[in-house]
């Protein structure tokens, strides 16, 4: 859905009832500020019942509000600053069943639809069967880069990270490596940083791969394959529960694709077991 249709749903559901025609002046109008606000705020400033917020959310062919204000949040959160999420530490937020729970249970629901999509078999495949695979990501975005890296170069050569302020970042692609991948991590709020880094990289014709969050990303035009994967934003700071699972299978495919993985592990292992890398309980 975008926000056009979303516009639209609203406009059909406010021909229904002259309740829901106020319901819908006021939304449309203040689609923003409504995104933060529980049943019952909503409710209270247009001087309705909450059942009436209720049954417009159903007119506009939402399961109910939770439904209607989390697909709206996803259509309006790039355009939320970190003072607007202050709402979510509100006493109004925290008596009810909590929405970023909700929206991370049903975001890891949709994990084996996912995994099983033919953009996600691409990426293994692509980062298996890169020589240099370059992690990449600015802001929070990027918290999921040295995750990735560490893991993936447990089962594979050539992982490195290119973050703002780091030398990758400031000098990669002034010799471009056809050999080369770079994977790049684009969430809400996309930073801007890393959408001018991609676009550099995408005129030299450096390969990019991407996660992100919509189809109407701006990763979207920069990279190929990408992989959509959902991230929830009720909350003061976003949570990326199932872009960590997702990376984690995926590693787990670039594994199954990459020769002689029993041995490098084996060997990994034996070099942790000499340097005492773990902790073990004394006998």
């Amino acid at each position: 859905m975008t926000l056009e249709t979303f516009h639209a749903q609203v406009a059909a559901a406010a021909q229904t009832s002259s309740i829901n025609q106020q319901i819908a002046e006021y939304i449309s109008e203040r689609y923003r500020e409504v995104s933060f606000m529980t049943a019952s705020e909503l409710a209270h400033v247009i001087g309705v019942s909450q059942a009436s917020i209720t049954r417009f959310s159903v007119a506009m062919g939402f399961s109910g509000y939770t439904d209607f204000v989390r697909t709206l949040q996803g259509l309006v959160r790039e355009q939320w600053n970190t003072p607007d999420r202050a709402v979510y530490v509100q006493p109004e937020w925290s008596a009810q069943a909590d929405l970023l729970v909700a929206q991370e249970i049903q975001n890891l629901e949709g994990l084996p639809a996912l995994v099983a999509d033919s953009h996600v078999q691409e990426m293994a495949k692509a980062i298996a069967g890169a020589r240099r695979v370059v992690l990449a990501g600015a802001r929070a975005s990027s918290t999921i880069v040295p995750y990735a890296a560490y893991f993936l170069s447990k089962v594979k050569d050539g992982v490195e990270i290119a973050t703002p302020n780091t030398p990758l970042w400031e000098t990669f692609g002034l010799n471009p490596d056809p050999e080369a991948l770079v994977v790049a991590w684009v969430f809400p709020r996309y930073p801007q940083p890393l959408i001018t880094w991609l676009e550099r990289l995408r005129q030299d014709n450096i390969p990019i791969a991407a996660f992100t969050d919509r189809w109407v990303s701006p990763a979207v035009q920069l990279a190929d394959p990408v992989v959509v994967v959902p991230v929830a934003s009720a909350s003061l700071f976003d949570s990326y529960a199932a872009p960590f699972v997702l990376i984690n299978y995926i590693i787990r495919q670039v594994a199954a694709l990459r020769p002689g993985l029993s041995q490098r592990l084996e060997a990994l292992e034996a070099r942790d077991q000499a340097n005492h890398a773990f902790w073990t309980r004394q006998r």
